[in-house]
C-alpha cells in the first residue's frame, strides 16, 4: 500500500490557497493568489503527470509564511504538500531576523535566538524592541551615515522612515507609541545609490529552478516609491547551482544570499520550497560600497508569477536551459504588453498586475 508521501508525488493534487490573515489582505493580493492556484492545478494536470485527477491529494498555496502550528494543523506532511515557508515562530517570517539585537541584554520576543553569520550576509542594522534599545542602535548606526527605520511586516517598499539624527528618532518613538515598539521593527543603515536584486529558488512538487535579477521601483497614486516588478533569468536547479554558474558581482551576491539562507535556516529549522531574498548593492552617506540581504520571502511573492511561468516553460520545453520572465505592476495607464498575463486587472486602489515570458531561451 502506497503511503501519503508516495501518493502526493504521483498523484495530481488539489490545489487550495490559505489566507491566514484574510480580512487585512488587500483585494489584489487575494485575487492573484487565486489566480496563480489556477495556473498550478493546470500545470499539475498536464500528461507528463501521472496518477488521478485529485485522489484526496490537497496542495496548500499559502499567502503568507506558515508557523508550525499553522502547518500542523493544514495537515501539512512535507515539501511535496505545499508552496512556501514553516517558520517556528512569526517573527522568523519577517525583517526582524535579518538582524541581531544590540546587545546581549536586549529585549526580544520569546523564541528569539542568535544567528550565527548574520551580520556578514546583511547590511549594518538591528531590530529593536524598545525605545531605549532604538536609540542605542541609531547612535552606533550614525557614525556611518542616515539609517531607515523599518515595520516588520510592511511589504513592497511601504512602512519605511529614513532618520537623519536622534531627536527626530526621539519624537517619532513617543508619538509611536510603547505597544507598538515592543511588537519590533529594524533599524538599517540607509543606501543613498543601490540597486536591489532577486535572488532565490523555488520547488514544486519535484521540479526545482532557480534565478536571479533586478527589482523595478515605481510610484503609486500618492507619489510614493513602491515595489513596481522584477525581471528574472530562470535556471534548472537550486540555489546553490545558481551561483556556482554566476561571475563576478552577481556570482557574490548570490553567495550572500545562500550564506543568509544558510544561517537562518540552520538557527531556525526553517522548512521552504520557496525563497526569495532582496539583495541590495550601493553605496553609503559616506560613498562607501556596501552589499547585503535585506529580507528574505517565503511565502508567495510579488515575483511569484514569474516563476510560475517559468515552471510552465521549462514543462513544455524539456531542452531549455534558461528562460526570463518579468512581473509588472502598474499604478498609472500604462499599457500592458501584447501576450502578457494579467493576473490583476487594477482599480482605483491597486495596481494592474501582470507576468510574461521575455526571453524564451530556445
Amino acid at each position: 500500500m502506497m503511503d501519503r508521501a508516495g501518493a502526493a508525488r504521483v498523484a495530481r493534487p488539489r490545489v487550495v490557497t490559505v489566507n491566514l490573515d484574510a480580512p487585512s489582505r488587500d483585494a489584489h493580493e487575494i485575487g492573484t493568489l487565486e489566480f496563480a492556484a489556477g495556473r498550478l492545478a493546470a500545470l499539475f494536470a498536464r500528461p507528463s503527470g501521472e496518477g488521478p485527477a485529485h485522489d484526496g491529494i490537497v496542495f496548500y498555496l499559502p499567502g503568507d509564511t506558515l508557523c508550525t502550528e499553522d502547518a500542523r494543523a493544514l495537515e501539512i506532511a512535507g515539501a511535496s504538500d505545499f508552496w512556501g515557508g514553516i517558520v517556528p515562530h512569526p517573527f522568523v517570517a519577517t525583517k526582524l531576523v535579518s538582524h541581531p539585537l544590540v546587545s546581549d541584554g536586549a529585549s526580544s520576543p520569546p523564541g528569539w535566538t542568535p544567528v550565527p553569520g548574520i551580520v556578514a550576509c546583511t547590511l549594518p542594522g538591528y531590530s529593536v524592541f524598545s525605545a531605549g534599545d532604538a536609540l542605542e542602535a541609531a547612535a552606533r548606526l550614525l557614525e556611518a551615515g542616515p539609517f531607515r527605520v523599518k515595520a516588520p511586516h510592511a511589504r513592497g517598499g511601504h512602512g519605511q522612515v529614513l532618520f537623519r539624527d536622534l531627536p527626530t528618532l526621539e519624537a517619532w518613538l513617543a508619538a509611536t507609541g510603547e505597544a507598538v515598539v515592543r511588537s519590533g521593527f529594524v533599524l538599517e543603515l540607509d543606501l543613498p545609490e543601490a540597486t536591489t536584486y532577486s535572488i532565490g529558488s523555488a520547488s514544486l512538487r519535484g521540479m526545482e529552478l532557480a534565478y536571479h535579477g533586478q527589482q523595478r521601483l515605481t510610484f503609486d497614486r500618492y507619489g510614493q516609491p513602491v515595489y513596481g516588478g522584477s525581471r528574472l533569468r530562470f535556471r534548472r536547479g537550486d540555489l546553490a547551482g545558481l551561483q556556482a554558474s554566476l561571475v563576478g558581482e552577481l556570482s557574490r551576491l548570490a553567495r550572500l544570499a545562500l550564506a543568509y539562507d544558510h544561517a537562518v535556516g540552520s538557527a531556525y529549522g526553517v522548512i521552504a520550497t520557496r525563497r526569495n531574498y532582496d539583495v541590495i548593492a550601493g553605496l553609503d552617506a559616506r560613498g562607501l560600497p556596501r552589499a547585503g540581504v535585506l529580507e528574505q520571502s517565503w511565502r508567495f511573492g510579488g515575483a511569484s508569477m514569474a516563476e510560475i511561468l517559468a515552471f510552465e516553460h521549462f514543462h513544455e520545453h524539456p531542452q531549455a536551459e534558461w528562460v526570463t520572465a518579468e512581473t509588472v505592476e502598474l499604478h498609472d495607464s500604462g499599457e500592458v504588453p501584447a501576450g502578457a498575463i494579467v493576473h490583476w486587472p487594477g482599480d482605483a486602489g491597486s495596481p494592474c498586475k501582470y507576468a510574461r515570458i521575455v526571453d524564451d531561451g530556445c
